[in-house]
């Protein structure tokens, strides 16, 4: 632990955060996995519809507005 008074804060909460790290890089690694999934089956798909995240889907249509 540093001596300036300015700087214990910070250790402390370095200290705190440390055992969610891995917590955070499993999620990270979990979203960036979802987007890559998504991604692929965009470009597999084969179709010219577009797809958002969280499952909504908007169709290229012409009686969206009739």
């Amino acid at each position: 632990m540093s001596t300036a008074p300015g700087l214990s804060f910070a250790n402390l909460t370095l200290l705190l955060d440390v055992p969610q790290l891995p917590a955070i890089f499993a999620s990270n690694c979990f979203h960036n996995y979802r987007t890559l999934s998504r991604e692929f089956k965009f470009v597999t798909s084969g179709n010219d519809d577009l797809v958002y995240p969280f499952n909504r889907c908007r169709f290229h249509s012409d009686k969206i507005f009739q």
